[in-house]
């Protein structure tokens, strides 16, 4: 018996339908997007996706044997203050720290979003990145995908198969073959998130 295509795995998800949780320090809110196992609480997930809304200025959560990425998802800057050095966070910029390291942001230009990928030292490795104006065929290895189009303006085919994400849309799924995509984005400033998670091996 044939295995399905690798697409029909695949779903369209509004972002702005997740509920806002607290984050584990209480500074600020997050949703949720996906997590592993399901329904897993701070201290025991595989790995995590999440959208924060940072308000106000201070501290993030500690998460001890984490590795994590954030990216500005919305605003012009965000400096970080991480160990007592200065990174700027731009749009569109991964930036990867330890979940334990000392970590803090200031907001000179006001409230942000930012996406973030956390993964557990020793079960899950993964990356985040962004493409802009991307049009191009991508083949994405197996594992769980996810590709936000915070904007919209994306189109995405898979043989028979297509999406169109529109603002605040995501596609997600997990695939155990390599999954050939072809992205066509409605105009040069269109932004792509891609995040990618697979067990480490």
């Amino acid at each position: 018996m044939s295995q399905p295509h690798p697409a029909t795995l695949l779903r369209l998800l509004n972002i702005s339908s997740l509920p806002e949780q607290p984050w584990k320090n209480g500074g600020g809110t997050t949703r949720e997007v996906l997590c592993y196992p399901a329904k897993a609480g701070y201290e025991n997930f595989d790995w995590r996706i999440s959208l924060a809304q940072v308000r106000t200025p201070g501290d993030f959560s500690r998460f001890p044997g984490i590795d994590r990425h954030i990216m500005l998802i919305e605003g012009d800057s965000m400096p970080l203050i991480h160990e007592e050095q200065v990174h700027v966070l731009h749009p569109f910029q991964p930036y990867r720290f330890a979940g334990e390291d000392k970590m803090a942001c200031l907001l000179p230009q006001g409230p942000t979003r930012d996406l973030n990928l956390m993964l557990r030292r020793g079960r899950a490795q993964g990356c985040l990145q962004a493409w802009q104006g991307r049009s191009a065929p991508e083949t994405l290895a197996a594992g769980t995908h996810f590709l936000y189009a915070p904007q919209g303006g994306y189109r995405i085919q898979s043989g028979t198969y297509n999406w169109t994400l529109a603002a605040g849309q995501a596609l997600t799924g997990s695939t155990p073959s390599p999954l050939p995509l072809e992205l066509k984005a409605d105009c040069a400033d269109a932004v792509l998130v891609y995040a990618y998670i697979a067990p480490t091996e």
